[in-house]
């Protein structure tokens, strides 16, 4: 499985964002085609309690299934855009966090 740069970049920058969380990624199907189908895994690094989920096409990226924390706002698109998505949405839970504390 080749991943992007992009998409590398991306994993890297979420799990940034909020520091006790790694991914992992597994292959879940192959077709006989040769199509397969990836998870992308999220995990907490001191509980291992599952974070996020991921599923999408190699071939086009397309996203096939997201479940990730509280985000609600999945719509049929390509890795790439969801994960820019949910960049967006785990900074926007930090300024929360921080204006709660000041």
């Amino acid at each position: 499985m080749d991943l992007s740069i992009t998409i590398l970049n991306l994993l890297t920058k979420l799990c940034n964002i909020r520091k006790r969380m790694r991914w992992q990624i597994r292959c879940n199907y192959v077709s006989p085609e040769g199509n397969a189908i990836f998870n992308i895994l999220f995990y907490d690094n001191y509980s291992n309690e599952l974070y996020g989920d991921i599923a999408f096409q190699q071939g086009d990226e397309a996203v096939l299934y997201c479940k990730f924390a509280s985000f609600n706002e999945f719509r049929n698109s390509n890795l790439t855009d969801l994960l820019l998505d949910l960049i967006n949405y785990e900074k926007s839970l930090l300024s929360t966090e921080t204006k709660n504390y000041d």
